[in-house]
């Protein structure tokens, strides 16, 4: 499915028909490295997708110092082709994909006050991408499962690969991932947050406040308690 926006945006369609079947053979040893992968993504992301590429290197922090070497013939041919923009593909091909905000001081990791080598982060099996809890690991700077969006309807998206909203769930003291409403649709009061001008991040719901602590093993992690400005388990900043 990766061609699909240049298909679109250069006259064609990729149609999708319910009764057909769909073969993948897996090699043994695959037939790429991992970083031409990512140098083969940021191409992309270069040639195709204009302002929104942005959005894909808020997501992976390392494609941005990748060397994707020289795209100008593809651009040539896009022109040639007089290929649309990503922009057109948005609103009449996939209108109804959620374009992230990225405002700028709203999206990144978000670190820990109080247990200062630790970000929020959110690992879940592929086959179920809300079947994890809101944790705690070593703030790694790679994006991805550590990369998470304040939106201006409040809400804290994680929108790397799966569009999940976090949320608390009635008389719960973790924190769960659902899936986001459409754009056009209310948002939920359980996935309603403030973050706050002291650095707490307050959910009006159940009345708490985001905390890191220590589980009896030692591992970070984090619950809703009630809030309290002057505990630095309390508080929490974006960063990139």
């Amino acid at each position: 499915m990766l061609p699909s926006p240049k298909v679109w945006q250069c006259g064609g369609t990729l149609e999708i028909h319910p009764c057909s079947h769909v073969g993948h053979v897996f090699p043994k040893k695959a037939p790429y490295a991992r970083p031409n992968f990512l140098q083969n993504t940021a191409r992309a992301a270069e040639v195709w997708m204009d302002a929104y590429k942005e959005h894909f290197y808020n997501r992976n922090p390392p494609a941005r110092k990748e060397k994707y070497g020289d795209i100008s013939d593809r651009k040539i041919l896009r022109e040639k082709l007089q290929c649309r923009n990503f922009d057109w593909y948005l609103r009449n091909v996939f209108p109804d994909l959620h374009v992230p905000e990225d405002r700028p001081g709203w999206h990144g990791a978000i670190r820990s006050s109080g247990i200062t080598s630790e970000c929020l982060d959110y690992n879940a099996p592929d086959h179920n991408p809300t079947g994890a809890h809101l944790s705690l690991f070593g703030c790694h700077g790679q994006g991805g499962n550590q990369f998470f969006e304040y939106t201006t309807k409040r809400e804290i998206r994680f929108n790397s690969v799966t569009e999940l909203c976090a949320e608390v769930p009635e008389h719960q003291t973790y924190v769960g991932m659902r899936h986001c409403p459409k754009d056009a649709t209310p948002v939920p009061l359980n996935i309603i947050w403030e973050f706050r001008l002291d650095g707490t991040i307050y959910h009006p719901n159940s009345d708490k406040c985001l905390s890191a602590y220590r589980t009896s093993e030692g591992r970070a992690d984090v619950q809703m308690q009630t809030c309290n400005a002057f505990d630095k388990n309390q508080l929490w900043k974006f960063e990139r």
